[in-house]
This record gives structure tokens, sequence and C-alpha cells, in this order.
């Protein structure tokens, strides 16, 4: 069943993070100020024409609209069916649980986004473990990685990575620690 106050909220929340008033919304939609007035207090639902215009102009699906069940925070693979993937990108990136958030974002990234997401890493611009990363890197962007923090001097704690590493990627890093029988050799 659909609940209006509900629904009226979400209209009200996002023709705030718009940053519009109820008239700029009204003008943009072509109702009256009290229609969105309406709507927004739960007395009153769009019409399906307006609910499609609303979708268009919040970037948002008639699901999340009309559903009254809220998405978890940490959800990405929900909000990435019911947002546009910058927004729910931009989320993450400004969450703060970046370390925590990254294994439920990440395999959700087209290779383009993924690409990014380690650039913003390489470049101090995306405050995650790399402890917490590396795990889900496939094997061209572990190499990647490699040769910028190589190149670039980026500071890492190498005993972990190293541990995490297979012999063709400490090779690449070229200064990691292996343990051998207890033992702690340079490699």
């Amino acid at each position: 069943m659909l609940n209006l106050e509900v629904i009226g909220q979400k209209i009200a929340n996002l023709r705030k993070q718009k940053d519009m008033t109820q008239q700029e919304l009204a003008d943009s939609l072509y109702v009256s100020r009290q229609a969105i007035s309406k709507w927004e207090r739960g007395e009153g639902l769009p019409s399906i024409e307006i609910l499609s215009d609303l979708t268009k102009l919040f970037e948002v699906s008639i699901d999340y609209i009309l559903d009254s069940s809220d998405i978890l925070e940490n959800d990405y693979q929900t909000m990435m069916q019911q947002y546009p993937r910058e927004s729910v990108i931009y989320k993450y990136l400004n969450s703060s649980n970046l370390n925590e958030d990254f294994k439920s974002i990440f395999y959700l990234l087209k290779q383009e986004e993924r690409k990014k997401m380690i650039d913003l890493f390489l470049s101090r611009n995306l405050n995650v473990d790399i402890l917490h990363m590396w795990p889900y890197l496939n094997q061209g962007e572990r190499s990647y990685m490699l040769y910028n923090i190589r190149s670039k001097k980026i500071d890492v704690d190498n005993k972990e990575l190293c541990a995490m590493m297979n012999d063709e990627e400490r090779i690449i890093f070229q200064n990691c620690y292996v343990i051998h029988k207890g033992k702690e050799k340079r490699k």
C-alpha cells in the first residue's frame, strides 16, 4: 500500500537536494505550488505523467519515489539500480566508512570507474587502506597500482601488502620482505 506521507517526504527531500523551492519545482512541472505542497504533506499524489517527469528531473526511479522501504546506508547495489551511477559513487566517496564500504561498491563499478577509483587512491584523494583494496583488484589493476606506487614512491606497509602479493607482484614491487621459515629476508 502506498504511504503518501513517505512519498511526500521523498519528494520534499529530492526537491531540497536540488536546492529548489516549491514554486521552482511547480514551474518546472507546470503545476501549482499548492499541488507541490499537497504532495509533500502527504495529502495527494502526482499523476503518473508528473511522476515520470519527477524521475527525470531528480534522476531517480519511480520505484524509489513510490517504495516506502528505505535503502540501507551501504546498500550500493540497490542504490545503483535506483540512482544515477555518478551520484552513488559520489555518496561513497563522501562516506565516513570508506574502508568498510569499499568491497560493497567496487565490484559494481565499470572498468573505467574502477580505474578512476584507483587513480584517486594513487593521488591520495581516496583515503582507503590499500590492504582493504588489494583483495578486490584484478591482476591488471594490481600491476597498475604497483607500478604507480613504486614510481611515485607512495608509502605503503610493505610487510602486510607483500604477504598478499604473488611472486610476480613482488618482483614488480621489488622491495618486499618475504617470510621464509620464520626469518625475514629482503627479496
